[in-house]
Order: C-alpha cells, then sequence, then structure tokens
C-alpha cells in the first residue's frame, strides 16, 4: 500500500523519514481525505540516505540538517510463519470499515483509532485494541521495536529541502525511487531500503519490486516560536505527537490522506522546547509516498 506523505518545515533544515506530500500553511489538527496523489514508486536517492544496521549511537550519523529515521523491515505475513507479523501485506479482503463483511470491498480502509491520544513513557505508541487492520497488542508491539527474526531495524539520515519561504520539506516524489525500477524516469516512491540500495536488508524486496512493509520512527524536538505549522500526506498508517499528545491520526491501510497542524493550537508556551515524535507504516504494496512541510526548527532528540 501507499506510504505517507509528511510535510514539515523547518527553520533550520532537517531530515525526514519519509517521502511526505506537503500542503499550504495554516489549517487544524485531524485528517481530510486527499484526492491526491498515487503512491510514488521510486528508488531513494542515494545522497539523499545514510544507513546504518547498528544504532549503538545515532549522533555520529547526523550532519546539518538531519534527523535520523528509524526503519523496521517487516516480512509479509503468512499464517504458518510465526516469525511474520499478521498487520504486515495481510489487509482485510471482503470486510469493510465497520468490520462487517462486504463481499468485493478492497479499501481503503480508514483505522482512526488505532493508538491512543497520549505517547507511551517509552515514547512509542500505545495500542488502545484490536480493529478492522490490526490484530492485537503483541503484533502492534512489534511495529516500532525490535524484534529478533521478525523485524530488521536501520537509521537513516534523510535532507530536508529548505524552500523560499523558510519552511522544509522532504518531498518522495521529487527524491524516492523511480516505481518502475526498469526505468530512469516516471513517478516516484518512498523505497529507502529497496534491494539494490545502500539500505536494502536481509529480507529484501520478496518477489516485488519495492521493498513495501516497513514502519518508520522519528523523534524530533523543537524550540516553539509561535505561528509554526506541519503538514503532512501520505498512506498507509501516520501518526504525529507534540508534547506527547497525538495530534495527527491517519492510521489504516489507504490511499493517500492529508491532515495539517496549526501548532499555536496545541497550547504550548512560546520559548519552551518541546518534543514532536513520527511514527508510519507501509503495510501493503501497490503504492508507498510521503511529503512533509513544516516551520518548526526540528533538530533530533538527544540520546
Amino acid at each position: 500500500m501507499r506510504t505517507l506523505f509528511f510535510s514539515l518545515s523547518l527553520a533550520s533544515a532537517i531530515a525526514a523519514t519519509l517521502a511526505i506530500a506537503c500542503g499550504e500553511d495554516g489549517g487544524s489538527t485531524y485528517p481530510d481525505d486527499a484526492n491526491g496523489s498515487k503512491s510514488d514508486s521510486g528508488d531513494k536517492k542515494d545522497s539523499d540516505l545514510t544507513v546504518v544496521e547498528d544504532d549503538s549511537s545515532t549522533d555520529a550519523l547526523v550532519g546539518p540538517g538531519q534527523i535520523v529515521a528509524s526503519i523496521r523491515d517487516f516480512k509479509f505475513y503468512k499464517a504458518d510463519d510465526s516469525t511474520t507479523n499478521p498487520d504486515f501485506e495481510n489487509p482485510p479482503f471482503d470486510i469493510g470499515n465497520d468490520g462487517q463483511p462486504s463481499p468485493g470491498f478492497k479499501g481503503d480502509w480508514n483505522d482512526f483509532n488505532i493508538v491512543e491520544e497520549t505517547i507511551g513513557a517509552d515514547s512509542k505508541p500505545v495500542y488502545k485494541g484490536k480493529t478492522v487492520t490490526t490484530h492485537s497488542k503483541a503484533a502492534f508491539d512489534q511495529w516500532y521495536r525490535d524484534v529478533p527474526n521478525t523485524n530488521v531495524r536501520v537509521e537513516i539520515p534523510i535532507n530536508l529541502t529548505r524552500n523560499a519561504d523558510g519552511s522544509s520539506t522532504y518531498d518522495s516524489n521529487v527524491n524516492g525511487q523511480f516505481y518502475d525500477p526498469t526505468k530512469d524516469a516516471g513517478d516516484r516512491g518512498f523505497f529507502p531500503i529497496d534491494d539494490g540500495t545502500p539500505f536494502a536488508t536481509s529480507f529484501g524486496n520478496q518477489g516485488v519490486n519495492h521493498n513495501f512493509s516497513f514502519t518508520v520512527e522519528i523523534h524530533t524536538v523543537f524550540t516553539f516560536k509561535g505561528g509554526e505549522f506541519f503538514k503532512f500526506r501520505g498512506d498507509d498508517d501516520v501518526w504525529v505527537f507534540i508534547n506527547k499528545k497525538r495530534v495527527i491520526d491517519l492510521g489504516g491501510i489507504h490511499g493517500p490522506k492529508e491532515a495539517q497542524v496549526n501548532v499555536d493550537t496545541v497550547g504550548l508556551v512560546v520559548g519552551q522546547t518541546y518534543a514532536l515524535d513520527f511514527f508510519s507504516a507501509e503495510r501493503h504494496q501497490g503504492g508507498s509516498n510521503v511529503l512533509f512541510q513544516t516551520t518548526l526548527a526540528l533538530q533530533p532528540r538527544p540520546n
């Protein structure tokens, strides 16, 4: 399925994990369906990503205008393989958004209440309970935690583009990999760990053109100045937390959706420093894209 678009603009250029599609500034919290873009498919530019499979210290990875993304790769689900996770490449075909039988239904599944409104003490999303696209707390708790033989984690610094208006953006349609890997042209998408890239994992593309089953986790901090915004568009799941509270909820297996936060509405104090934590998941093949734009001066969270 398509990955997220997440648009962020930063006072100082930052790094983004996802290919996100950005939008205009302003706006309040929470998702609006985006008509937009189909999943871009594409190969990320090697110059924009650097990967390290040993996370003993992420500080050494970060340069000016970068933030670090933790990407965890998962195998496609197989009922006879206990090392696979049932939430990945296992969409609930013939089940509607209400969880009831719906013969022939193939999505989208808008699953907007997978996680609690407050982030956990370990800075991870807290699972609320079984939903139409998720199966259990045990399965969800693997999404953003290292589980030997079930996922493989790599740390990737990503560069943001500084815009003339002072915002910063990452757009997989510009910096991603081509959907058709045999052609050096066409639409691009967010595929940072494809076979043949410096970031490929031992799980590989699993017989398809791109590596689709993965999660993205980014932890940043910023000093609130007033008037900033954070805009995102993408698919599948995306959650953003500011000061430990969920401000964007785009959970589910779906095409690109858009959300924007006017940070003035979150209840912050000018001059104080706060955490912004970002989580996404690419759970079904077909498309993966991310655009994010923000005027927040995001910096990597200190270890």
